[in-house]
């Protein structure tokens, strides 16, 4: 009986080892072959953990059959185990060198809202603008970025951010409701910047369902020319419908297993798109580029990889742990980045879990190498 729950069990192992072998192939594998491989990407730390788990229970069985498991498990994960986890110990410290240039980018959720302060509906935006003056980034790239102008009720967040000390600015306008004139609404990313801006320009990256453009703005930085690219990829919207609902999140997915498994395949298709026009951008720049936004796609996703091609992981060089940016489904989801040009380094970076937004910031000082 023993040695058929023995066989048994390296039999399961094996299946699970077999399914994590699938996660591991996630970089290279494109939307269009396998519909499912953004979720085998955010399943990656899961599976990886679980397959270890196997190598553990298998050794006390047949230790030769757990190292072989171990070490295929190591060898295929290891791009993804890299790109998931930052092995630094650095503790963040908030006094900032003084050649470095202090970038922040943060999915800011359009400030929640934009009810005047005196208001307690707007202590989410008040506690986030707190946040930024704490931090004090030179540049600042925000995603779902909204601001509301020449309203009678309603604050304008561009105003508070130059009363804070970000006068330079740049958005990208993807949608400019006029509706309720004299009063204008402003959807989209945006740049803010405590420096001078020398160029900005944007860039459309879809114009299908929804819009949404890449910008750019260029920054003098201790005398050198810096390109700073902010951009948001498309959202899955899975559960959007069933927001506020009560639904239960499992039911919905089993009830749905395939409509979920077209908008995955639909929406990986527009990210490689997305990235393909990104990429296009940022390897035509004349000066180096620290690329900053919401990506909507995991360290191990065939998206990150794409879209990093040569560049440096601030969070990855400098930061510590998974650095969840993500405060929804899962504690792995690292959906946020700031990737550097090769000719600069990132000096300290860190991703703070500010309960404020749904996305968590990151904040990094970079220097030139």
């Amino acid at each position: 009986m023993k040695k058929i729950l023995k066989a048994t069990w390296i039999a399961v192992c094996c299946i699970i080892i077999f399914v994590y072998l699938l996660s591991c192939f996630t970089p290279y594998i494109t939307p269009e072959k396998f519909p499912l491989t953004s979720l085998f990407a955010v399943l990656f730390p899961y599976l990886f953990v679980a397959a270890a788990f196997c190598c553990l229970t298998v050794f006390f069985i047949k230790k030769r059959v757990a190292l072989i498991f171990l070490l295929v498990i190591l060898l295929a994960g290891f791009k993804n185990i890299n790109n998931t986890i930052a092995w630094n110990m650095q503790k963040w410290n908030m006094k900032q060198s003084g050649n470095a240039m202090r970038v922040m980018t943060w999915n800011c959720e359009s400030f929640i809202n934009s009810f005047p302060q005196s208001f307690s509906l707007a202590l989410p935006r008040i506690e986030m603008l707190k946040a930024i003056q704490r931090y004090r980034p030179d540049v600042l790239c925000l995603q779902e970025y909204r601001n509301i102008s020449n309203d009678r009720f309603f604050v304008s967040t561009k105003k508070e951010l130059d009363s804070i000390g970000y006068t330079y600015s740049f958005l990208s306008n993807d949608s400019v409701i006029t509706t309720f004139k004299p009063a204008t609404m402003i959807l989209g990313v945006a740049f803010f910047s405590r420096l001078p801006l020398t160029d900005t320009g944007r860039i459309n990256i879809i114009n299908k369902e929804v819009n949404e453009n890449a910008v750019y703005a260029d920054v003098n930085f201790n005398g050198k020319q810096v390109r700073v690219v902010t951009a948001h990829l498309r959202s899955f919207n899975i559960y959007r419908d069933t927001t506020h609902t009560g639904k239960n999140i499992y039911e919905v997915t089993f009830s749905r297993k395939h409509s979920i498994e077209y908008k995955l395949h639909h929406t990986e298709s527009i990210h490689e798109r997305e990235i393909t026009i990104i990429r296009n951008l940022i390897d035509k720049s004349p000066d180096p580029v620290i690329y900053c936004g919401d990506i909507n796609g995991t360290p191990a996703s065939y998206t990150y990889n794409m879209l990093r091609g040569n560049m440096q992981d601030a969070f990855l060089e400098k930061g510590s742990g998974i650095g969840r940016t993500f405060d929804k489904l899962s504690p792995t989801l690292r959906i946020d980045v700031c990737l550097l040009d090769k000719r600069l380094k990132a000096v300290q970076c860190t991703a703070p879990q500010l309960y404020l937004s749904y996305h968590f910031p990151i904040i990094t000082d970079v220097a030139w190498k």
